[in-house]
């Protein structure tokens, strides 16, 4: 029954947060605004890759277009917040895709499926890393699987920001595929989850490349293992991908800030949006902001591409949450 309680007080609270924070963009919107809603707190990754959309933008649309930042619940607080909006084109989501698809798998709170978006644009895509604490000195990922897959090995300790979080998810299918025993150990976020690993708490993660990750790397203090992709990260030449071992093959996953609105958005709408932020990522300043932030390349994706791009990310995710056996909390 208090488990109950705590649900629907936790639903409550999330629709009521949603319900306030439409109430100035609603009348921003009515004076020809377009409001970037980030899902997240002022100065993050997403948040920095928005305000550097914003100007171009505005011009490109010729009316004033703010940034609003409404965080909370795993991104879903703000995503709610924009499919409660008009479904007119005025209101845009910046959210990680990650979160967009999890936060329903994950959390019985979120009532909105991933279906109700459409994504426009990818704006801050990244590789995610293995990393290990500095005591650890395997040299790859088939000694670090050789050493602890066994029944008698000890289990390794792997950091995420929560149940049902992106690393979450990855950390469940690398168990899946190479049988190394793990733990994972919640925290609130990337930036403790790399203290731990700074202080050895926690035996190794699966971080985003950011530019302090990867400082952290080549300081010595953190030790890569591999990256999550089927090339190596233009960052870290030097380091292999998961896919160059003996026990994994496809294993594939990125963080990817985008823009998104309600599915419901008229196509006219759509299809000027995308033009136009195609043509924003496509220049020469936002591809040097990607360089800048350590992101991958960002090219600009017509709305087929976006969409097949997107529903793959949703059958991959949805594919692993049921097979690790993901239930909403």
């Amino acid at each position: 029954m208090l488990l109950q309680l705590h649900r629907r007080a936790a639903s409550l609270a999330l629709l009521a947060a949603a319900a306030l924070a439409a109430g100035p963009a609603a009348a921003q919107t009515g004076a020809k605004v377009t409001v970037l809603r980030v899902a997240y707190p002022a100065g993050g990754p997403a948040d920095v890759a928005a305000r550097k959309l914003q100007p171009g933008l505005q011009a490109a649309l010729g009316q004033a277009v703010v940034v609003e930042n409404l965080p909370g619940a795993g991104g879903s607080i703000g995503a709610a917040n924009v499919l409660a909006a008009a479904a007119d084109g005025k209101t845009l989501l910046v959210t990680t895709g990650n979160d967009l698809i999890l936060a329903p798998l994950a959390m019985a709170q979120v009532r909105y499926k991933p279906e109700s978006y459409r994504l426009l644009a990818t704006i801050l895509p990244t590789d995610f890393a293995l990393v290990t604490n500095a005591d650890h000195a395997f040299k790859g990922l088939d000694e670090l699987v050789d050493r602890h897959r066994q029944a008698s090995a000890k289990e390794l300790s792997v950091g995420s920001w929560g149940h049902g979080s992106a690393p979450y998810l990855v950390g469940a299918d690398f168990k899946l595929a190479t049988g190394v025993r793990m733990l994972d150990v919640p925290y609130k976020g990337a930036a403790p989850v790399l203290q731990a690993l700074l202080t050895k708490e926690i035996d190794m993660a699966f971080v985003p490349l950011a530019p302090s990750v990867l400082d952290f790397i080549r300081q010595g203090r953190i030790r890569p293992i591999g990256v999550t992709n089927t090339q190596r990260n233009p960052y870290l030449p030097e380091v292999p991908t998961l896919n160059e071992s003996r026990y994994l093959k496809d294993f594939v996953y990125s963080a990817w800030a985008a823009v998104f609105v309600p599915a419901a958005t008229p196509e006219p709408a759509v299809r000027q949006l995308s033009r136009q932020l195609g043509e924003i990522v496509a220049s020469d300043d936002f591809q040097r902001f990607l360089r800048d932030a350590a992101a991958l390349p960002v090219q600009p994706l017509t709305l087929d591409q976006a969409s097949s791009f997107y529903t793959a990310e949703m059958e991959k995710f949805r594919r692993i949450a049921k097979r690790s056996g993901l239930e909403p909390q």
